[in-house]
């Protein structure tokens, strides 16, 4: 049920991104065929923001963190919606760590969905809760 209910997210989100784009770009988020990866840069990383049990949580900010590199960060649009440029293909996704934070939550888990395709997206979804 709760896999039906992200094939439905991601479904309403493509069609919202076809109807206006230049919205759905606000937070840095956006899946066109500009976005294609390019053969070095390795699998990209994606996801939803989300109320625990709830709906998807805009201008919330995502962090990247690659163990001992640095980190990358990014905000989400107005679906709770984050894309996040692969690191390379010479980086383990494993080592990459995805964190959310927005004022007045705290974050509650993180959900890495397992990839069946090592040049796939990685669907990460982080839940925030209510302080």
């Amino acid at each position: 049920m709760k896999l039906d209910c992200v094939w439905l997210r991601i479904v309403f989100v493509a069609a919202f991104m076809a109807a206006s784009p230049a919205v759905v770009r606000a937070g840095g988020v956006g899946f066109s065929d500009e976005d294609s990866e390019a053969e070095d840069e390795g699998p990209s990383y994606f996801g939803f923001v989300r109320e625990v049990d709830g709906p998807g949580v805009a201008d919330a900010k995502v962090t990247a963190e690659l163990k001992d590199r640095g980190a990358l960060v990014t905000r989400t649009d107005l679906l709770g919606v984050y894309k996040i440029p692969g690191f390379g293909k010479d980086i383990n996704p494993d080592d990459v760590a995805i964190a959310c934070a927005k004022d007045g939550y705290a974050q509650a888990s993180v959900d890495r969905r397992p990839a069946t395709d090592p040049t796939a997206p990685i669907e990460i979804e982080c839940y925030l809760k209510k302080k």
